[in-house]
């Protein structure tokens, strides 16, 4: 990474974090200028350079953060909808989840995509698997279980995944806890893996 682009990732982060600073201190939003229809976050000026030689960074990086910082800490789900980039109005939705215990604001979240990371994220913060059932693309929320299990430390979570070579791969994770769970691989080669494996 280039000088430059160190100087303008720290400029943006400085700029959001101003914007916390002045607004955890003020507890409340905060008026540009005695506009009452002018916000903080939306008076931050928009982004200009690049980053690491590319121009596609979204110019209005330091206000969907402002934005993001305002939701998280009023837990208002409204405010994730004025972030722009559809990537950090995902992760804004999963923290207000996370924080409020409310998986239903993962259904705000822009795209398939940012409401399926959402429920991924709130199903192994609120310790819940069925949270992965309401992510849409089938890998993913494989994955969704196949993590879980893995995080928790949960074996009966592997029986919920659909692509065998996942749930095979999620009981040989576990066997370590639980030996006997090398006879539910299906897969032959990965089956003497996993005895191999809890053999040593």
């Amino acid at each position: 990474m280039n000088k430059d682009a160190v100087v303008i990732i720290l400029s943006v982060l400085l700029l959001g974090s101003v914007g916390g600073l002045v607004y955890f201190s003020q507890k409340g939003p905060i008026i540009v200028g005695g506009e009452t229809t002018k916000e903080l976050c939306g008076a931050l000026p928009l982004f200009r350079g690049t980053i690491g030689g590319s121009s596609d960074a979204p110019q209005t990086i330091a206000r969907d953060i402002c934005y993001f910082v305002f939701a998280h800490e009023k837990g208002d789900s409204a405010i994730c909808a004025k972030v722009s980039t559809p990537e950090f109005q995902g992760n804004c939705y999963s923290a207000l989840a996370v924080k409020t215990v409310n998986a239903e604001l993962c259904m705000s979240a822009p795209n398939p995509q940012a409401r399926d990371g959402c429920h991924n994220e709130v199903a192994y913060s609120l310790r819940d698997p069925a949270l992965c059932d309401k992510i849409q693309t089938p890998d993913a929320r494989d994955n969704c279980l196949f993590n879980y299990a893995g995080r928790v430390g949960d074996a009966s979570v592997c029986l919920s995944i659909k692509n065998e070579q996942s749930r095979d791969g999620c009981y040989i994770n576990q066997a370590y806890r639980d030996p006997s769970l090398c006879g539910k691989i299906v897969d032959a080669n990965m089956r003497q893996q996993c005895t191999s494996n809890v053999g040593r």
